[in-house]
């Protein structure tokens, strides 16, 4: 298609690019779209008054109506209308909203002829995805401002967002854009381009915050090639674990933007989730329905959620450079031995397979390297389980923990911690520690004062509906992870050292 080397043409320089598609909705004005000028970038109708992209896309008169004022600033449009003077143009074709609106599927894949359609997201994304061809790359495109909803208006950096409609047909307009989008989403299989929607609908992968945290290029503040290794050097050291889990979503420039603020929030360790999801799950449990960015089922969810090898491969060799240790909880035996070839320097059975005694006793007779144990779901006699099947493993991190999300205070059982702490008295490689599920520092600060020598807090980058432990994770894009290590380490200097010694501060009153 001659569409093809005009878009080369239009792309030059960013080839590598994401996408970025630019409606005009509210939430637009927190996006840092400054950093935004190294991305393909599409406008949808005139929404290059707030930011100036590469492609115009558009059908309406009244975009042609601006043109008379501010002159078109696009390389190239993609449109029905004529444009005066030396202005590139690919000439589309406009299908009318009628009945046979709802085979816009069936035009959005038509090789020969590329449609515009009354819904002008849809109109972009048949761009994007000729774009993603034309550069022969699967590209992400991120769509930002389309918020499907009149209730925050327009950016304030649009001149007029009604043009001259009214309420009522724009939000069905709008809201109509968001039903075909839905249904496209639908069709990831036969697209060039992974749609990545900003906001907070039940599809969407990146609120705003989130978003900016992953346009954030400056390097993070830490040494190159530092391997970190447990236990802590110093007695009164205590370890900080940001528990991603998950809420990376399989997305490694997300991941990435989340090990560089835990690293540049000052944890010492990343903790991801390895499962073998065919097997982990019941099929009729991966067969029910749940709606997600990846897809209509559970399965889809969770094969969306799982990184691959080569993932892990990237987060082994990111980790050390930049100083962070990591590792993995490992809910079932398929993921132990895939897990075994990076021979990390601890690895964790959560809570979530506490009961699974076959396969934590396969762990004990293999695993050398230090183990990590949440203790969620368990009484007593889960300790004399631990004491007999785990005796090869280097030190053992016991944490406290209770399975409820968020932990109600009362059901914390912070006196735990200090329990693990008299067992390592009988045996030296059992170290304290506290996995987090309640709200805010202060029993984490409490479990630092009882002994403990590990802290788990889960992490998220921005909110999402679908996303599990969103309720108890600490959100990175809005510092408060960093808030709470600081309150760790301000746990830990008030703690300091057992042995008692006189400090240089004190004094006789008299």
């Amino acid at each position: 298609m001659k569409i093809h080397d005009m878009l080369r043409a239009a792309t030059q320089g960013k080839e590598a690019a994401d996408i970025v598609i630019i409606g005009k909705g509210a939430s637009l004005d927190a996006v840092r779209t400054n950093a935004l000028r190294d991305k393909i970038i599409i406008n949808v109708n005139d929404s290059e008054s707030i930011v100036q992209g590469d492609i115009g896309v558009f059908h309406h008169g009244w975009v042609l109506d601006r043109f008379d004022h501010i002159p078109p600033s696009c390389r190239l449009y993609v449109t029905d209308r004529t444009l005066s003077g030396r202005v590139e143009v690919f000439p589309a074709r406009y299908a009318r909203y009628d009945e046979e609106s709802e085979l816009f599927i069936e035009r959005f894949f038509d090789e020969e002829t590329l449609w515009l359609e009354h819904t002008a997201i849809i109109s972009c994304l048949r761009v994007a995805n000729e774009t993603a061809k034309a550069l022969d790359s699967r590209k992400r495109v991120f769509l930002l401002g389309f918020d499907f909803s009149l209730e925050n208006g327009f950016s304030t950096r649009i001149e007029n967002g009604l043009h001259g409609m009214d309420d009522a047909h724009v939000d069905h307009l709008v809201r109509l854009q968001e039903s075909y989008l839905e249904k496209l989403l639908n069709e990831r299989v036969r697209l060039n381009i992974d749609i990545v929607h900003i906001g907070t609908r039940p599809y969407s992968l990146f609120t705003v915050e989130a978003f900016n945290a992953l346009l954030e290029t400056a390097p993070a503040k830490v040494n190159s090639l530092v391997v970190v290794s447990p236990p802590a050097k110093k007695e009164q050291d205590v370890l900080v674990v940001a528990e991603i889990t998950t809420n990376h979503f399989g997305d490694r420039e997300r991941l990435k933007a989340m090990i560089r603020l835990t690293k540049e929030a000052g944890a010492d360790y990343i903790k991801l989730q390895k499962r073998n999801v065919e097997s982990f799950y019941k099929a009729e449990t991966l067969s029910k329905p749940f709606k997600s960015p990846f897809g209509t089922t559970f399965r889809e969810y969770r094969h969306g959620l799982e990184l691959t090898k080569e993932d892990f491969e990237w987060v082994d060799s990111f980790c050390k450079k930049i100083g962070i240790g990591w590792f993995a909880s490992i809910l079932d035996e398929p993921s132990f031995e895939f897990i075994k070839q990076f021979n990390p320097a601890l690895i964790k059975l959560p809570s979530t397979i506490s009961e699974k005694k076959m396969y934590s006793q396969k762990v004990g007779a293999e695993w050398t390297n230090g183990l990590v144990i949440s203790t969620g779901m368990t009484g007593l006699e889960y300790e004399d389980f631990i004491a007999d099947s785990f005796k090869k493993a280097k030190e053992i991190y016991l944490l406290q923990c209770t399975s409820a999300y968020p932990t109600p205070e009362n059901d914390v059982g912070i006196g735990v911690v200090r329990h693990y702490r008299d067992l390592s008295a009988k045996d030296s490689r059992i170290i304290p520690g506290f996995s987090s599920h309640d709200i805010g520092s202060l029993c984490s600060q409490m479990a630092v004062a009882a002994g403990a020598k590990m802290i788990e807090k889960h992490v998220k980058l921005g909110g999402v509906q679908w996303a599990h432990f969103d309720e108890v994770a600490l959100d990175l894009s809005m510092n408060q992870f960093a808030t709470f290590v600081a309150d760790v380490r301000r746990a830990q200097r008030i703690v300091g050292s057992e042995i008692k010694k006189i400090f240089d501060s004190e004094h006789h009153k008299y």
